[in-house]
């Protein structure tokens, strides 16, 4: 498999040769165009190749990450038939993409909706994120991604890399993914005034050491931007 990331930070898409065999999961509605000696089967997230109990849980799964975990319910499978097969897929929203290769033994958590591809040998689980993120706008649940294989994320705006080794604040609508032995909880910036009047209060504190790729956009920050101009 070979993958080719153009158009970063702003408009990126990313173009994958399948080699005879070979097979790419694809968030659902991101694929540009195709060519021949592909095949391609819509599925829930985890239920190409398995039987029947791994075929309901994998439905269960794909509803709790539309609905709680603001992805899309199904996924494409696109499968090689020749060698040199290839697809181009990209994100929605405008904003970067990078491609990380897990090894078997790096975990990467991945935020709501960051999740765009992976090689079908990366297994992902979803993570409880707590009440608070529920109520934050940010997502419920997060992605634990493992296994071998490429993993493809997108965000909002440009991707950059903080490497932690103690504590980090980051705000928590900035957060992409992260692995390595951190753990995380929700902390509150500046007390209530600080939530309300300047938004600066929704964070979440690292601790630990890895590394945290964020988001140099809030896309809650968009919405309540854009929501004025639908009113009157």
């Amino acid at each position: 498999m070979e993958i080719q990331v153009e158009g970063r930070p702003s408009y990126p898409m990313a173009t994958i040769k399948l080699a005879k065999g070979e097979s790419i999961v694809v968030e659902g509605s991101s694929m540009l165009g195709m060519g021949p000696g592909l095949s391609v089967e819509t599925t829930f997230n985890g239920a190409q190749g398995g039987g029947v109990v791994e075929w309901l849980t994998a439905m269960f799964v794909g509803i709790v990450r539309k609905y709680m975990a603001g992805e899309t319910m199904f996924v494409n499978v696109f499968k090689a038939r020749t060698d040199g097969a290839e697809v181009m897929i990209a994100p929605a929203m405008v904003g970067d993409l990078i491609d990380i290769e897990l090894d078997g033994t790096r975990k990467v958590t991945v935020q709501a909706g960051s999740f765009l591809a992976s090689s079908p040998t990366v297994k992902q689980r979803l993570i409880w994120g707590g009440l608070g993120m529920l109520f934050s706008g940010e997502g419920a649940f997060f992605l634990e991604c493992s296994g071998k294989g490429h993993l493809l994320i997108n965000a909002y705006g440009g991707i950059e890399e903080i490497p932690i080794d103690g504590e980090y604040l980051i705000d928590d609508g900035h957060v992409v993914a992260w692995e390595g032995k951190l753990t995380y909880q929700r902390k509150s910036g500046g007390g209530l005034k600080a939530t309300l009047l300047s938004g600066e209060g929704r964070l979440l504190r690292f601790k630990g050491k890895g590394t945290v790729w964020i988001q140099t956009r809030n896309l809650s920050s968009l919405v309540q931007w854009i929501v004025p101009f639908f009113k009157g």
